[in-house]
């Protein structure tokens, strides 16, 4: 698991120190970072489209991506958190910084593919968000 996170963050958008990068990669912190990425983007578009989005006219676009930058900004906190708390202090706010918003981006895609597959199966949302 450890290697599919540290591919998904380092590869695809690539972290800017080695050091940081190790450090993060040895603490673990990519696989429980990343864990909580993937399943609060699913539970909480699960709960969009098949709680929230049945009440009044929470199924609008602009609701969903209410709902999405709430959950990019929950994502932003864990993974700037976790990472403080696994490696050490010496790493410079721009390396936390940069790697929570590679979370960002990330929690953003898994929503988005979240979403195509939960429409379908939702009562009113099912044009949401497209």
């Amino acid at each position: 698991m450890n290697d599919f996170f540290a591919m998904l963050y380092e590869n695809v958008c690539y972290i800017d120190t080695y050091q940081f990068s190790q450090s993060m990669y040895d603490s673990g912190a990519y696989v429980s970072i990343g864990l909580v990425m993937l399943l609060s983007s699913f539970f909480l578009e699960l709960f969009y489209y098949f709680f929230l989005s049945s009440y009044g006219s929470f199924y609008k676009r602009i609701y969903w991506f209410l709902w999405i930058l709430l959950i990019m900004i929950i994502n932003f906190f864990v993974a700037y958190s976790f990472s403080l708390s696994a490696i050490d202090p010496e790493a410079t706010f721009l390396e936390y910084f940069t790697f929570s918003m590679v979370n960002v981006l990330w929690t953003m895609i898994f929503c988005f593919v979240f979403s195509i597959a939960f429409k379908f199966k939702s009562i009113k949302a099912s044009r949401t968000p497209f």
